[in-house]
């Protein structure tokens, strides 16, 4: 996209084109930063900004819930309101205090008991009185409430005899209950047993008037005691203990449909899920600022370490953002639910195979720190994530190989498992049978993280075409289109990109670079000599060269770079990895092509004026990583060394010396990142391979000259003999010139292979 921009913006507007992609590139790192700031603060803030807590904010006591809710983390907290509901229960169930019995009650009421039994007396004996006239002086009786018929009737009209009973079993009735302690609550209990009290010797009519007359006057003699109730019931409710309420990540706290009680918009509070209208502003704000410390920290990192992957891969920042965000909103359903199960071991893992440790390694921080933000300031959430990403990177060193992504996951598994006893071991209320669930869950997470990674990194290869262990598989088969090309119409250069292979692959796992990585793009990185295989040193069979019949050093520069730039579309055309790509564009630097330029600047009188050198300089870039550096090291080593025939291990240790000095010293290797402890460790593994290879043999006529001390021979050969030499080698076989120190300073330039 950038490349075809870049060319409408020059061919329209005249904008050079490297300016325009420099600046294309530029826009496009502040959108991607732009978007992963807009799209984190919407995941994290999700809630509020839309429909979530904006919805539970206007919940109250006896509404209905609109939804589920679940617990966003696992918490524990005292609830006031059980607490309080405890208390007042303890308050109730209390029982009252009351004073000791008053017998002036008892007194008082059989007093008057006493006294109404004489009014009734006088009334009977009342000679002029009709007995509807007594019976409406024994109803004017203020303290009973006599019943005409069954009460005040009967006492009238019986007899004499019959009154003295009833009135004497009325008075003792009345004394026997006065006696015992009565409350206030007691009263109706007492009235009811009156009828069992009273004397067999009287019948139903006469029990009535007993029990009528008596019931009105039994009064509680037992008051309460409002100050000593008061304080029992307190004691009684700072008797109960603070009531804890639990929620596990992920259960729910209130179902759809249900009507709220008090304790269930606590618990909404109290988990974070219920925030007051006023508050929208704060979170959103929180979430800008939380991306924003993210994208500070991953952006600093970047510019200061892998600048490269800001200022030459925008595709792949982009998808590292996509993938960041993706998560990011996976996250935001897990912590609605079980986090436990969430394979956030993912994220790093992908970064790993695709960007390599050190990202993974920020973005896993980073990621935990927000995921910890969204799940309400979750200590435990960004502990378990970072714990998880950060094993995952420590042991996919070796991205190249399936097993170690079981290994890794196997070990998230496990480090699962120890941040959830670090955080929920001393945590109360957690089952036996929850604690299965959950370490079944920490299991399924190591389990589903290394699945998911694999499955992540087919996807990601094929779609956006990066070079993950699978895409690699795949194009490490001798079966790829352009390798059984390359070994039918270039068998000479097949051979020498396996060599070249074998050394960056043994090279690179020496120094901890991606050896599967190198020693794949190694096979490629040679396939734009398929143009014009001939014109390279080893596909000719014969002793003439083409370049001999073209005699134009210029022209022969030019075929021998073209097979970078050739390499490159054709692998863009086979859809060859961005990756590999590199390798192709790097592994010749912005090196000369020398032997041509000699041969021109000697063609134009040795006025090195006359010529052009960027017209035999490789279009570059120099190497950008690590992986690319030793590409370079290795192609140049192995070229060279086959091209002459070193008799000993000295003979090879000093060419390749010579060789990585002189890209070192002319400044090829300043952006790869490799450091000098890096070049040592690589020299010694070409020199220990290539002297394997190629088997040096014993000089025997040497060795004979010496022993018969012939004065026409040399004793011994000079090292420099055996060295290689531009004079060793012409155009017509393809020859190399090797970098050296008088070379950078004849031709201020960095140094390179010539065309091999």
């Amino acid at each position: 996209m950038i490349p075809a921009l870049a060319d409408f913006l020059h061919r329209r507007f005249g904008v050079p084109r490297a300016q325009a992609v420099k600046r294309l590139t530029a826009a496009a790192v502040i959108a991607v930063a732009i978007a992963l700031v807009a799209v984190s603060t919407v995941i994290i803030a999700f809630d509020s900004i839309l429909s979530g807590r904006s919805l539970a904010s206007s919940l109250e006591v006896g509404q209905v819930a609109p939804r589920d809710f679940h617990a966003p983390i696992s918490r524990s907290y005292v609830s006031n309101v059980l607490t309080d509901l405890r208390r007042e229960e303890a308050r109730a169930s209390t029982a009252p205090v009351y004073n000791p019995p008053d017998l002036n009650v008892a007194r008082v009421q059989t007093s008057l008991a006493a006294r109404i039994l004489e009014f009734i007396d006088n009334v009977r004996r009342d000679p002029y009185a009709t007995v509807a006239q007594k019976i409406d002086d024994f109803q004017q009786i203020t303290a009973l409430r006599l019943d005409e018929q069954t009460t005040a009737e009967p006492i009238a009209t019986m007899t004499d005899e019959q009154w003295a009973l009833i009135r004497a079993e009325t008075l003792r009735l009345l004394e026997n209950v006065m006696q015992d302690s009565i409350r206030e609550s007691e009263v109706t209990s007492i009235l009811e047993r009156l009828p069992n009290q009273v004397s067999l010797r009287f019948d139903s009519r006469d029990v009535a008037i007993i029990v009528d007359i008596v019931s009105d006057l039994i009064r509680p003699n037992r008051t309460l005691n409002a100050a000593s109730t008061q304080a029992a019931r307190e004691a009684a409710a700072q008797a109960v203990p603070e009531q804890i309420s639990s929620f596990q990540r992920g259960q729910i706290v209130v179902s759809s449909g249900t009507k709220l009680e008090p304790a269930d918009v606590e618990a909404l509070e109290q988990l974070g899920l219920l925030q007051p209208p006023d508050q929208r502003f704060p979170i959103v704000m929180r979430a800008v600022i939380g991306s924003l410390m993210v994208l500070v920290m991953f952006g600093t990192y970047l510019a200061r370490w892998r600048n490269a992957l800001l200022e030459g891969q925008p595709r792949l920042l982009a998808l590292l953002v996509g993938l960041f965000v993706a998560m990011l909103g996976a996250a935001r359903v897990a912590t609605g639910s079980e986090i436990y199960i969430f394979p956030a071991g993912v994220l790093a893992l992908l970064y790993v195979a695709i960007a390599g440790p050190d990202v993974a390694l920020i973005g896993t921080l980073g990621y935990a720190f927000l995921v910890g933000l969204m799940a309400g300031n979750g200590f435990e959430v960004s502990v378990l994530i970072a714990a998880a990403g950060i094993t995952g990177t420590l042991v996919l060193r070796r991205t190249d190989r399936l097993n170690t992504y079981i290994f890794a996951g196997l070990l998230v598994a496990f480090v699962n498992i120890a941040v959830l006893f670090t955080f929920n071991l001393a945590q109360e209320g957690t089952t036996s049978e929850r604690w299965l669930e959950l370490l079944v869950f920490c299991v399924l997470n190591g389990i589903i993280t290394a699945a998911l990674s694999l499955v992540g990194l087919y996807v990601l290869g094929g779609v956006f075409n990066l070079p993950t262990i699978l895409r690699l598989n795949e194009l490490s088969q001798p079966s790829h289109p352009l390798l059984v090309r390359l070994l039918r119409e270039a068998p000479g250069t097949y051979q020498h990109s396996l060599q070249v292979a074998n050394l960056s692959e043994q090279a690179a796992a020496k120094i901890g670079a991606n050896a599967f990585l190198v020693s794949v793009a190694a096979l490629y990185h040679d396939i734009g000599k398929l143009s014009n295989p001939a014109f390279f040193s080893e596909n000719q069979r014969g002793s003439e060269s083409p370049h001999d019949l073209l005699n134009d050093p210029q022209r022969s520069a030019q075929i021998i770079i073209h097979h970078v730039v050739e390499g490159e579309r054709m692998a863009l055309e086979h859809r060859l990895p961005q990756r590999i790509r590199d390798f192709i564009r790097e592994h010749h630097g912005t090196s000369l092509v020398k032997v041509f330029y000699q041969q021109a600047v000697i063609a134009a009188g040795d006025d090195a004026s006359k010529v052009d050198i960027r017209n035999f300089r490789y279009p570059g870039p120099r190497p950008q990583t690590k992986e690319t550096g030793i590409m370079l090291l290795a192609d140049s080593c192995e070229a060279a060394l086959r091209s002459t025939d070193p008799q000993s291990r000295s003979d090879i240790k000093a060419q390749v010396t010579k060789i990585i000095n002189g890209y070192r010293d002319g400044g090829q290797l300043d952006d790869s990142g490799l450091t000098l402890k890096d070049i040592k460790q690589i020299e010694r593994i070409f020199v220990d391979m290539i002297e394997a290879t190629l088997h040096p043999r014993i000089n025997y006529d040497a060795v004979i000259s010496k022993a018969r001390r012939t004065q026409s021979m040399r004793a011994v050969v000079p090292a420099e003999a055996a060295q290689w030499t531009p004079d060793n080698r012409g155009p017509s076989t393809g020859g190399l010139d090797v970098p050296s120190q008088q070379d950078d300073e004849e031709f201020g330039d960095d140094h390179a292979r010539a065309w091999d």
